[in-house]
């Protein structure tokens, strides 16, 4: 709890100086030489340097925390922006549940607004995505661990796995070379959790992320805008009801497809996902 707390006050007061050192003090006879405004500039880059190594600290801290539980499952709430034809942004969402079993299984069950479900499950040897509506699957061989099953699910087979990065070995392992600045805005209330709102910079993203005060700093909130996109669009989640300590038996995390169901092969199954995440 000391840890937490310092780590805290070291953001507030790396903030408040980098507020002070921007913020304009008027003053008649103030003094507006070049030197004097070179100081004011070091002072609020190195302001900005220390509030960057604050955040960092923070969410290295709640990362390396949710990295030793060897079992945790949260619910989230998402929504997603998806820019029209005609350049208007509509909104979508979904919500999902996550079970993590470390170092080789997790499930994960997703809801979409307008109903369509989906499923995906790894339990160490396969991984088997139900795709929305029972009458389709697809089940690969990839023994290994978690890393490799979500790495090959997002990037191979192009299945969407919101909040993916908080199933891996270390969420920030995956943001640590992206982050540009960083700074601490408030500590807020979210779903009736305490939590610092923190903020930072990536090459093409703005993130916010609101981590638990306390013990136990598990996110919150977190909020991406898409700055290198038309429109900025967001993508947005609100977590709820984490249980580090769930009940995850190996059939939890085994997958029996629907009697009737089509076995469907990658490419038949990256076509179809893209139909679906273009008209959610």
């Amino acid at each position: 709890m000391a840890r937490t707390t310092q780590i805290r006050w070291a953001i507030r007061f790396a903030s408040l100086a980098l507020v002070a050192s921007v913020c304009p003090i008027i003053s008649y006879g103030q003094d507006t030489t070049d030197a004097v405004s070179e100081d004011r500039r070091a002072a609020t880059r190195a302001a900005a340097r220390e509030s960057t190594r604050a955040v960092v600290a923070r969410i290295v801290e709640s990362a390396d925390f949710l990295a030793a539980q060897k079992r945790f499952r949260f619910e989230s709430r998402t929504t997603y922006d998806v820019l029209q034809i005609n350049e208007q942004m509509l909104e979508f969402g979904a919500s999902q549940t996550v079970t993590v079993r470390r170092p080789d299984r997790v499930r994960i069950d997703r809801v979409n607004r307008n109903g369509a479900s989906r499923s995906m499950t790894f339990d160490g040897k396969t991984i088997a995505v139900d795709l929305p509506g029972p009458d389709a699957y697809v089940s690969v061989e990839k023994p290994g661990r978690l890393d490799a099953a979500i790495d090959y699910l997002v990037d191979d087979l192009g299945t969407p796995a919101p909040l993916h990065e908080f199933m891996s070995d270390n969420y920030y392992d995956e943001a640590a070379d992206e982050v540009r600045s960083a700074f601490w805005v408030d500590t807020e209330e979210i779903g009736g959790e305490l939590c610092d709102h923190l903020a930072f910079r990536g090459a093409n993203v703005d993130v916010q992320l609101w981590l638990r005060v306390g013990d136990t700093p598990l996110p919150c909130r977190m909020v991406v805008t898409h700055v290198d996109h038309v429109g900025s669009p967001q993508f947005s989640a609100d977590f709820d009801a984490w249980n580090l300590a769930p009940k995850v038996p190996d059939s939890l995390f085994e997958f029996t497809p629907p009697e009737g169901a089509e076995r469907l092969t990658v490419q038949a199954v990256r076509q179809q996902l893209r139909s679906k995440e273009s008209k959610p």
